[in-house]
């Protein structure tokens, strides 16, 4: 009667390794998968933020001048411009409002105000200095690129999105050629057919 073989211990690590192995690699695809849609949901709210500023280019946009008065203290340190926005025909007066930036030395700074849009400074009780007017669109834009540029590396990074090779992007040109023309794929062809074995 042959004599039982023990079991080696080690079947049973490599087996304890490999279970662990494929449950880290569920966990870790989930944590991309989660990754993603939080990722398009950043995006699509840019996305309807570049929309709105977009649609708020036209509307009126009055000029005046900003004159500081007090300053509210920010959480993480610093302050917030709060003073009097006059329009440049002092027809219309803004009190206890928000500046959008600095003012300058003597306390003072031109500052525009959109009363009307989807964002507008009616609203949120603020006015912009010149280099900040209307600079919400191009922050916005700045950032939706930069996003999307970190989630496309992140995907490549996962091997989620690849470039395609040498060889695929000469095939893909070599379609585009025949397509473009088809006489040459025929000339090819008679050429392949003309050439002695």
């Amino acid at each position: 009667m042959p004599d039982d073989v023990a079991p080696s211990p080690h079947v049973a690590y490599d087996r304890h390794v490999a279970r662990s192995a494929r449950l880290g690699g569920w966990w870790r695809r989930l944590g991309q998968l989660v990754f993603y849609v939080v990722a398009a949901l950043i995006a699509g709210a840019f996305g309807l933020l570049i929309y709105a500023f977009a649609a708020d280019l036209g509307q009126p946009r009055i000029w005046g001048t900003f004159t500081h008065e007090d300053c509210e203290p920010r959480p993480r340190g610093g302050c917030r411009e709060v003073g009097t926005w006059v329009s440049q025909d002092g027809s219309l007066v803004k009190e206890d409002v928000y500046l959008d930036g600095g003012s300058g030395p003597d306390g003072t700074t031109p500052a525009s105000y959109q009363p009307s849009g989807i964002i507008s400074d009616e609203t949120n009780n603020i006015v912009h200095v010149p280099a900040l007017t209307g600079a919400g669109l191009w922050l916005s834009s700045a950032f939706l690129i930069g996003w999307l540029g970190y989630v496309a590396y992140k995907a490549l990074q996962w091997g989620d999105l690849r470039f395609p090779s040498r060889r695929t992007r000469t095939r893909i040109r070599t379609l585009d050629t025949e397509v473009s023309d088809p006489d040459s794929r025929k000339s090819r062809r008679h050429r392949a057919a003309s050439t002695p074995d």
